[in-house]
């Protein structure tokens, strides 16, 4: 889980970003081309004949090239390969109900056009979809093999830093907040001699079993935290509370108490290369402090004991156009630093959760406008549902992000086509829709996979 260290009106500068995945590149694929459209295609067939109806090679394969083979290929994530004929007709059906049901390629928000355009966007067109049915209604015929499709290359990071977590064995911290889990604190150390912004960013996780997400944080040692102590200060307390282990235990961005400057770095299941938009970074100072958070998730036995040395590779330039900001609100999780919780019903299949941020303190920061780029949806595992209403004083609710299927596996920043403008009277309306059913006790918020969160991170640039 991306955790929110208190619910205050501070935008954290940000990682922004096309956030790839097994889509192989960053343009949306042609909705309108032929091999898309046209279902009646005539090919030859082994015996020479002429054969009716899409066929594996001429329709099906520029599809799964396009939008599938970056995962389901010798070596990739998917559990098969689709850039073979032999093994995508044995998973042809499967394949066919993944993508009708849009579960299959990965992408949680409607990308139809009514709810905002993302760039990037994995999701397959109508058209696509069933093209993919009529090709396994018809016994999915190979049609005539080619030589002229080739996987994209995996996407990487070039000319980056690498940075590494020490060798660590985490250990489940229990109780109702963290029954499987525990949060460290590493410093990294930048290795800068003068302000440098962050581009881009991939996180390699050592033991991916255990690993539920990354943060880095950037953290000023001088800066004033909680008590009137400096975060320098505060940091050396936590770090002191374990001195038989490495780092610190950090439930709240870089450690309860400190206050960073923004969050740079967010890394969670399913996410790739990490590219900032062009010309905007994040400005990063010698002086500076680069924590690192990891979440460690434990629920199977087998994990405990096992250790793990994560890789984060930061891309850096000396000097950028724009600077972007980052907030992660969740007053679901913040009602915890409240003091009363939100207990969401259990035995449910739905259970609703609103909230509401605005954008008046834009002044803040010497502007009366700003624009909306992205958005990030997150939840745990009883997430089903959530809807991200932008809404401009009195006007009518705009939508400006809907996800109808949660995936926990598949996290993913969104970034628009086309902006959102935002002014001092802009709010966004956020609804969390959770299933419980199953359980007899109420589901609290909280830092654990067993716990919720109802977070709608958000990526602006002022004006």
């Amino acid at each position: 889980m991306l955790m929110l260290h208190r619910r205050t009106i501070l935008l954290l500068p940000l990682l922004a970003g096309a956030l790839t995945g097994c889509r192989g590149d960053e343009t949306p694929a042609d909705t309108e081309t032929a091999s898309t459209t046209d279902t009646t295609s005539a090919t030859t067939d082994p015996t020479g004949g002429p054969q009716a109806g899409p066929t594996y090679w001429q329709d099906i394969a520029p599809i799964f090239f396009a939008d599938c083979v970056t995962c389901h290929r010798d070596g990739g994530i998917g559990p098969f390969v689709l850039d073979d004929y032999a093994e995508a007709k044995k998973w042809a059906e499967a394949s066919a109900s993944a993508v009708e049901a849009r579960t299959m390629p990965p992408w949680l928000v409607t990308d139809d056009g009514t709810c905002g355009t993302f760039k990037g966007s994995r999701a397959l067109s109508q058209a696509e979809i069933e093209l993919v049915r009529a090709w396994v209604d018809a016994g999915a015929p190979e049609g005539t093999p080619r030589d002229d499709l080739a996987p994209p290359p995996p996407e990487t990071l070039t000319d980056a830093v690498d940075y590494k977590t020490p060798a660590f064995a985490p250990e489940p911290q229990g109780g109702d907040l963290a029954t499987y889990d525990e949060y460290r604190c590493f410093r990294v150390e930048t290795g800068l001699t003068k302000d440098r912004f962050i581009t881009g960013y991939d996180v390699l996780p050592g033991n991916p079993k255990m690993i539920h997400h990354l943060l880095g944080v950037a953290v000023d040692p001088e800066e004033t935290g909680m008590g009137g102590k400096t975060n320098a200060e505060i940091i050396a307390e936590l770090d002191a509370q374990s001195p038989d282990r490495l780092g610190w235990p950090c439930f709240g961005a870089a450690g309860d108490g400190v206050n960073p400057k923004g969050i740079p770095i967010t890394w969670a299941p399913g996410m790739g290369v990490t590219e900032l938009p062009e010309g905007v970074g994040y400005r990063m100072k010698p002086t500076d402090w680069m924590i690192v958070q990891v979440h460690y998730n434990m629920p199977e036995p087998e994990l405990i004991g096992q250790t793990d040395q994560t890789t984060m590779r930061v891309r850096w330039a000396d000097e950028v156009a724009r600077e972007g900001f980052f907030d992660l609100p969740d007053p679901l999780l913040g009602s915890l630093l409240e003091g009363d919780p939100v207990e969401l019903e259990p035995g449910k299949p739905s259970v609703k959760y609103t909230w509401e941020y605005d954008f008046s303190y834009l002044p803040f920061f010497g502007v009366q406008a700003a624009d909306l780029y992205g958005i990030f949806p997150h939840m745990h595992q009883r997430g089903r549902k959530m809807q991200v209403e932008l809404i401009e004083g009195d006007a009518a609710p705009q939508c400006a992000a809907d996800v109808q299927r949660w995936d926990f596996g598949w996290q993913l920043y969104y970034f628009y086509e086309q902006p959102f403008p935002l002014t001092t009277k802009s709010k966004l309306r956020v609804t969390c829709d959770f299933n419980t059913e199953g359980l007899t006790e109420p589901v609290l918020p909280g830092w654990g996979t067993e716990n919720e969160m109802c977070l709608a991170g958000i990526f602006v640039v002022p004006k």
